[in-house]
């Protein structure tokens, strides 16, 4: 794209509130007054990412839709994207194993995805019978298979719509493979993105497509393995890279809302957030350039897509709207804060397991809690949104030396907010996270005040996503187990019951020195 596209691009950052603002926006200076009506021979990417089942909450998948056929009904060419993570993370995903996305995604129409991470959850051969059942392509060019060397899916692909040629490339995390419960990906492997990115623009480019566009699942956490910026940094040619996986909004190519600054490049970022909290909408320009803004509120809706969400809701809300128990207190468990410090249902599943397996200590990774409960009454729809992930209860005997070195490894990504950071039960910790990464533990003693003998054999109960070495636990994964249990959910379920009305939220089992300083 010309000069005067990249500067058009970094310009446009202002976040639009209806789409007559989006339009004039989108427009800018080559666009008259009254042409927001008449969008004929103009050119929209819709994009969603990360948006983790979360079907009709914020905007949602409804308002997609109607967004579409609206820029459509003015004339212009539109193109539907996900970047990936949209088969789990809901108690609707949780419950159909990732159908339920299947049935929305198709309503709505899209045009083209890329697998996210959490697409394997429920295990590789699932997802690819979802994918199956999916009317529109599946595309990764760094997805391989291990033995062959092949694509799991084709790498890109060229969409033509009214003339226009959009060339599309697929790219996921190399990250998927460490986030994913180990063994489920054991035939997989993901290439280099920079590679795979250099060869698909050249392949694009004697495609004789009016834009280069990547799709992929990367995003722009710096405690990425790679960002989608240290690729567009390295990789000329790409025009348009619409971005996952971090939860991102991004808006002009900036990021929204934090101080994140990222490396340059002539490629244009674009990323729509989480859970369709906005729609992202690129417009690629009657001069050759691009903006990219976020939809943040939006009126109309999509009956059709409606209705298959209701019949969702008619099927599985009766089951998710049982009352279990309840809290007088918040249990605190959003899912940044679960990753960085003691939270209350990190305390309650931690005690929950320790106390169905009659456990010396409990360990929980904190990015297997994703909500906090509030004040009230507490079903069973709150507890899948808590914990949206389909854990057993796992056993392992371990020696207090091998115990201080797992919880050095949860202690390893602060001051990030990291799923590794484990939450516990049994034993009291004090750290540092000012001290070097592998020396950060000060102390940990047993709840009755004992300290960890490193000699002594200790019974440690987890789920079986740690216990397999996910989180980058591998001492974890080559200890035998000792005992196999149950669904966590199932365990909480009963605890919740048991207890009745729940009156506290954290008791300090663990203490950051360096956040009292």
């Amino acid at each position: 794209m010309d000069e005067r596209g990249r500067k058009t691009t970094i310009a446009a950052t202002a976040t639009v509130v209806i789409v007559a603002v989006l339009l004039a926006t989108c427009f800018g200076p080559w666009a008259s007054d009254d042409s927001v009506d008449d969008l004929e021979g103009q050119v929209y990417v819709i994009h969603t990412n990360d948006t983790h089942g979360y079907y009709d909450d914020n905007l949602g998948f409804a308002k997609v839709a109607a967004l579409r056929d609206d820029l459509e009904s003015r004339g212009a060419t539109v193109f539907l994207l996900d970047a990936g993570d949209a088969f789990q993370g809901s108690q609707y995903t949780m419950l159909t194993h990732g159908q339920s996305t299947v049935d929305v995604m198709n309503a709505v129409g899209y045009d083209l995805t890329v697998p996210g991470n959490h697409e394997f959850d429920y295990g590789f051969e699932t997802y690819i019978e979802n994918e199956g059942g999916l009317t529109f392509e599946t595309i990764s060019a760094n997805l391989v298979y291990a033995d062959t060397g092949e694509t799991v899916f084709e790498p890109y692909t060229v969409l033509e719509r009214d003339g226009y040629r959009l060339g599309v490339f697929g790219l996921c995390t190399p990250d998927t493979l460490d986030l994913v419960m180990p063994g489920y990906l054991d035939d997989i492997t993901i290439t280099d993105p920079v590679d795979a990115a250099r060869q698909m623009v050249d392949v694009l480019e004697k495609e004789n497509v009016d834009c280069i566009l990547a799709l992929g699942h990367i995003g722009v956490d710096p405690s990425s393995s790679i960002t989608s910026d240290e690729i567009c940094a390295q990789v000329e040619g790409i025009d348009v890279f619409i971005d996952g996986h971090s939860h991102t909004a991004m808006s002009g190519g900036e990021v929204v809302g934090a101080d994140l600054e990222l490396e340059e490049s002539d490629t244009l970022i674009a990323s729509a957030g989480y859970a369709i909290e906005h729609i992202g909408l690129v417009c690629l320009t009657a001069d050759g350039g691009c903006t990219a803004e976020l939809v943040d509120s939006y009126d109309r809706t999509d009956s059709e897509v409606d209705a298959v969400i209701d019949d969702l809701h008619s099927d599985f809300d009766e089951t998710l709207d049982i009352v279990i128990g309840h809290t007088d207190v918040e249990l605190t468990g959003e899912r940044t804060q679960s990753r960085l410090e003691e939270v209350g249902l990190g305390d309650f599943v931690t005690d929950t397991i320790r106390a169905l397996t009659g456990a010396d200590i409990a360990l929980y990774n904190g990015g297997s809690i994703r909500a906090s409960i509030a004040p009230g009454d507490i079903t069973a729809g709150m507890v899948y949104q808590s914990f949206p992930f389909e854990n057993y209860v796992v056993t392992k005997v371990l020696t207090g030396a091998q115990i201080v070195q797992v919880l050095e490894g949860g202690l390893a990504g602060l001051p990030g907010a990291a799923g590794a950071y484990l939450q516990i039960s049994g034993i009291v910790l004090t750290y540092d996270s000012s001290l070097p990464s592998g020396s950060r533990v000060v102390s940990v003693t047993l709840s009755d005040g004992t300290p960890l003998d490193a000699d002594e054999e200790y019974l440690v109960a987890s789920n079986d996503y740690v216990m397999a070495g996910g989180d980058d636990y591998p001492i974890l994964a080559d200890i035998e187990a000792e005992g196999r249990h149950g669904l966590v959910y199932d365990a909480l379920f009963d605890r919740f019951a048991s207890i009745g009305v729940i009156t506290w939220n954290t008791d300090g089992r663990l203490t950051d020195l360096s956040a009292l300083r």
